[in-house]
């Protein structure tokens, strides 16, 4: 099979003006992931490298770019996402990472400073493991638990732990919250064994606001792991009234909410021996994350 050895801004550049054409900013950079996903590398190629390119490949990375100009979001096309310092792979069963969600890694990282400490963590709703995971390379000497309803996610999780080198300080429980008993299932798994840290990024979106989402999200992100209720706030009122059960005096819970939830959400964590210790904002300066801390 014939190879063309040629740069790669030469290569993409009428694939890059498609892109922006439609009004996709982050027009070079898609179309470099999406041939470095063609040629079946490992590092994102840079313009003006050189690269040996069939007719076959060329064309692979032609129906990527039909892909990316229909709405289809890259991590979808090439199913990994990075997120805080490293790639996630992903699929359809999970939440895409989100930079927002960081903010979650940065607030577990101020309350918690020594990295050598022992911390058990649960991961609640870890879709990719993006957080529990960015966890456990923070903080060697601990240990976390993956919780998701999806054992698709979890197959994705325990993939990523093994990417990492991390499966061994990894467990995997498929359970969901919306089952009243779903505290009690979770302490028998962890045979009575507590938490002192709880991160989780719930759905948290109303109903009637998802058909209002971004094409790429709405279409793209799973119903479920967006779908907060009526209210937004459906998971958070089947989590919180569980989390001193599941607890570790003096734990800490830290949860991403949507915009403006902060206060009932700190309200009904009251109700159940919550008392907040800190409103984190995101890059938009909305507060995106509350830390809680068990009375």
């Amino acid at each position: 099979m014939t190879k063309h050895k040629i740069d790669v801004y030469t290569l993409i550049k009428s694939e890059i003006h498609k892109l922006s054409k439609v009004g996709i900013e982050t027009a070079n950079l898609d179309c470099r992931l999406l041939l470095t996903k063609s040629l079946k590398l490992n590092k994102t190629l840079h313009n003006y490298q050189n690269v040996n390119v069939t007719d076959n490949e060329f064309k692979n990375f032609q129906n990527f770019i039909e892909q990316r100009l229909s709405g289809k979001p890259v991590s979808r096309i090439i199913n990994k996402k990075f997120f805080w310092d490293s790639e996630f792979k992903l699929n359809d069963d999970t939440l895409d990472p989100r930079p927002d969600s960081e903010t979650l890694i940065d607030a577990v990282l101020c309350h918690f400073k020594s990295r050598t400490q022992i911390i058990k963590i649960l991961d609640l709703g870890s879709g990719t493991g993006c957080l529990g995971l960015s966890l456990l390379k923070e903080y060697p000497c601990s240990k976390a638990s993956f919780f998701d309803v999806s054992k698709k996610s979890l197959e994705i999780v325990k993939i990523n732990s093994l990417n990492f080198g991390l499966s061994h300080r990894s467990k995997f429980v498929n359970l969901d919250w919306r089952d009243e008993n779903w505290d009690t299932n979770l302490n028998k798994i962890e045979n009575k064994t507590k938490f002192d840290v709880i991160i989780s990024n719930p759905p948290y979106i109303p109903t009637e606001d998802i058909k209002n989402l971004q094409k790429e999200v709405k279409e793209y992100d799973p119903f479920i792991a967006l779908n907060g209720g009526e209210d937004g706030l459906q998971a958070y009122q089947s989590i919180i009234p569980k989390l001193k059960n599941i607890m570790n005096k003096n734990g800490k819970i830290f949860f991403e909410i949507g915009k403006g939830q902060e206060n009932y959400i700190t309200k009904l964590a009251a109700v159940h021996g919550l008392l907040p210790q800190e409103y984190r904002k995101d890059l938009s300066e909305v507060v995106r994350v509350i830390t809680f801390i068990i009375k």
